[in-house]
């Protein structure tokens, strides 16, 4: 059971990392309205996006190692996919909450960074007990 909640759960992280980069994969191509939203300068945009753009890959990636161990039954695959997922989460939520409380000056992304550090505290857990049954 608790190997079909983990498919379920790094399931979701794939494609909510995948779909957010390609939000921001949108983003970098046409950065003006993010950053007369925002009310930066286009060029800190533009890196802003990109930094953002090479997290949610790794998040991405790991989760769908993730997946693809659980599914094949090599605990090392999953092992090792869930450890890249729940740090590169751990990378995001930390740049989303420096540069929500430093940069942007915004409380919402402040939150989404907690809640990102808080997924891969998730993964992380998922990583350590899964195969351990």
């Amino acid at each position: 059971m608790l190997r079909l909640v983990a498919t379920g759960l790094f399931g979701l992280m794939f494609l909510a990392e995948a779909w957010d980069a390609y939000g921001l994969a949108l983003t970098l191509a046409d950065p003006m309205p993010a950053a007369g939203r925002l009310d930066i300068s286009i060029g800190a945009e533009v890196l802003r996006t990109a930094i953002l753009l090479v997290l949610p890959l790794f998040v991405a990636l790991g989760a769908l190692l993730a997946v693809v161990g659980l599914r094949a039954g090599k605990p090392t695959l999953f092992r090792r996919g869930a450890v890249t997922c729940a740090l590169a989460y751990l990378a995001y939520g930390l740049y989303l909450v420096a540069d929500g409380a430093l940069h942007i000056g915004s409380g919402l992304v402040v939150l989404v960074g907690l809640i990102y550090v808080v997924l891969g505290g998730l993964a992380y857990a998922m990583h350590r007990s899964v195969f351990e049954m």
